[in-house]
């Protein structure tokens, strides 16, 4: 099944991450690899420790916090990281009213704007 999941998240075209409720990188897919810093060697590492800008630590920390603090909805927003404009959309998993961490989906905005007009 594992597998599976991995060939799925392979397929999408979106770049997918998933954290811990700390911040720690549990996964990412080619995407993820393509679009963003992600490296084998940060598995397991706070993804705090790769942004470039401490910007970007706060308001991780931000959205981390409302999510422990209950919040549900998803945080779409816009970055611009490494020179080109990202969508970027942080979703909670939680499980049983347990915040047990975020997926992240990036889409870089002109493969958007190329596929959907």
């Amino acid at each position: 099944m594992k597998e599976i999941i991995n060939q799925a998240m392979d397929c999408m075209g979106v770049a997918v991450s998933i954290i811990d409720a700390s911040g720690a990188l549990l996964y990412y897919n080619r995407a993820a690899a393509r679009i963003l810093d992600r490296q084998p060697e940060y598995i397991g590492n706070d993804v705090r420790t790769h942004h470039r800008k401490a910007a970007s630590n706060a308001k991780l920390e931000t959205m981390l916090k409302e999510f422990r603090n209950g919040r549900t909805d998803p945080f779409h927003y816009r970055a611009i990281p490494y020179g080109k404009p990202l969508w970027v959309t942080l979703a909670p998993v939680i499980e049983q009213g347990e915040f047990l961490g975020c997926v992240q989906s990036v889409l870089l905005k002109s493969e958007l704007e190329a596929n959907f007009g």
